[in-house]
């Protein structure tokens, strides 16, 4: 779909692809005796919060092995890797994660990252505010909302929905309260640039385009490790009605305006990512029909909490997703029912807008836009002399933290 200038390539790709930190040989450890090693010949790993803010590189290559063989999703998988061979901690990292093909032939986890702490506070938002906003512009979550009328006369409601970053679901509120007081007859949810982040704000999301009967049903099911069994037989969240994580304007329980709609359409790209893709699966799992269009998803059903040791955060995949029906295997990403081409000349959402017109179209005549103009194969994400999709002013800029690995993180909260 999108084809990128090599700057701007690089940066989109970081957020549906392989760990930007690779392995590499290091000096030996840092010169000290190689803990995670001889503990894990032994078969003896200890407890990492016993390790934990000891800073040394041996110390902090102990605890992190320990951390992953306590939380890792595939920890029973992880390579046997010496630690004296690498002199980093993000090298060391990258060493131990499950590379081996998936069903789809795509390495298995393409997604664990670690970065400084600060980086990681900068990314999610959580540093001072004068902090973020010398190393990041302030972005929108929701920087455009429509009411458009279909060439049949639908009522049809556009949402530019760009982050499931704390704020969003605030924002989301105020468009889907808009959009429900305009009586829409239709959605067209444009997550072209949505990486994903908080699932909080995919709950609240996907509750408010179904109707007051998604009451207790099951949004997603989260399945860890084997030595984490209590935990997944927990996790478990609800669809409700109602506000269940207060931002800043709603307070908890709050009436969420439901759309009350049988359908949704969903504008994709290859980043369309994570948190994204639980409104997808999520939707789907209790009978919404999901109409895609614009490009593959990027199928990440995982997700990871965020964790500190000695200054560098770790974000390793702990878990996977599942909706109402037990369907999760989504890793090669969703497949769209109307493959549409990138413009990046038109205006986001303009009705001749080729993915809105596409969404637009099909709402009147339940079919996707002749073949000419469909999405050419192995035109997706690559290089044009021509504009880039994220040169439009309503896109997440190209060194927006959105598009790091671990910003995807599909936790419930910060």
């Amino acid at each position: 779909m999108f084809r990128l200038p090599p700057l701007r390539r690089a940066a989109v790709l970081a957020a549906a692809s392989l760990a930007v930190l690779l392995a590499s040989c290091g000096g030996g450890g840092g010169g000290g005796t190689d803990l995670a090693t001889a503990s894990l010949s032994r078969g003896l790993l200890p407890d990492s919060s016993s390790l934990a803010g000891l800073c040394s590189l041996p110390e902090q290559q102990s605890w992190l092995r320990s951390y992953m063989d306590e939380k890792y999703l595939w920890n029973d998988q992880i390579p046997d890797v010496p630690a004296a061979g690498y002199g980093t901690l993000p090298a060391y990292f990258d060493a131990l994660l499950v590379r081996t093909p998936d069903a789809g032939g795509l390495a298995r986890d393409r997604f664990s990252t670690t970065m400084s702490s600060r980086s990681a506070d900068l990314m999610q938002g959580v540093a001072s505010a004068s902090s973020v906003v010398a190393d990041y512009p302030a972005s929108k979550p929701v920087p455009l909302v429509r009411k458009l009328l279909s060439n049949t006369g639908r009522k049809v409601g556009y949402v530019l929905f760009n982050e499931h970053s704390r704020g969003a679901q605030d924002a989301l509120i105020t468009a889907f309260t808009s959009l429900r007081d305009a009586a829409v007859q239709d959605l067209v949810l444009d997550l072209r640039y949505n990486g994903g982040g908080f699932l909080y704000v995919a709950q609240a999301a996907a509750a408010m385009v179904a109707g007051p009967s998604i009451e207790g049903e099951v949004f997603e099911s989260v399945r860890y490790n084997a030595r984490r069994s209590a935990e997944s037989a927990a996790g478990t969240f609800i669809f409700s009605t109602r506000v269940l994580s207060a931002e800043t304007t709603y307070p908890r329980d709050h009436p969420l305006p439901q759309l009350n709609l049988p359908r949704l359409y969903v504008l994709t790209s290859q980043l369309t990512c994570s948190a994204s893709e639980s409104i997808v699966n999520s939707l789907r799992g209790i009978g919404v029909q999901v109409i895609l269009v614009g490009d593959r998803t990027c199928g990440k059903p995982y997700g990871f909490h965020r964790k500190d040791n000695c200054g560098q955060a770790y974000f390793p995949i702990e878990f996977q997703v599942y909706n109402a029906q037990g369907y999760g295997d989504y890793t090669a990403g969703f497949p769209v029912q109307c493959p549409v081409q990138e413009d990046p000349r038109t205006a986001l959402g303009a009705p001749e807008e080729p993915l809105l017109a596409a969404a637009l179209a099909h709402i009147d005549t339940g079919r996707c836009p002749p073949a000419s103009t469909q999405l050419a194969a192995g035109t997706m994400l690559q290089q044009s002399p021509g504009p880039s999709p994220l040169d439009r002013p309503e896109a997440p800029p190209a060194d927006s933290p959105m598009y790091q690995p671990g910003w995807n993180g599909r936790v419930l909260q910060p």
